[in-house]
């Protein structure tokens, strides 16, 4: 049986195709079909563009930060942590909330697509 250190990752064949998957991901049902909709049907219109513009100043460079991470380690989430962190420190335990925060938004979505 082959070791998992050891087994080739996929990668993206174009910068688009990554671009794309990584903008599906992170914009979410919620964002674009339910959030606009809510706020345009009770007069919040207004708030959406507030919303939008901090989005963007607070979603890039956590956006980058993630992407940083992945591509410095070339791990899954939860083994980036411990492939990256310094000797001695607890960084590693972050890697299992970004496990929990994946599964906590499976479930969300599965129930919304439903």
């Amino acid at each position: 049986m082959k070791s998992m250190e050891n087994t080739k990752r996929e990668t993206f064949k174009s910068r688009i195709g990554f671009i794309m998957t990584a903008a599906g991901c992170a914009i979410g049902l919620g964002n674009v079909w339910r959030f606009p909709f809510i706020t345009g049907q009770y007069g919040g219109a207004a708030f959406v563009l507030f919303y939008l513009l901090f989005l963007v100043i607070l979603g890039l460079p956590v956006m980058t930060m993630e992407f940083a991470v992945g591509h410095a380690s070339g791990k899954s989430a939860v083994r980036s942590f411990h492939a990256l962190e310094p000797k001695g420190s607890q960084w590693h335990q972050y890697g299992h909330f970004a496990a929990a925060g994946n599964y906590l938004l499976m479930m969300f979505y599965t129930a919304v697509a439903g």
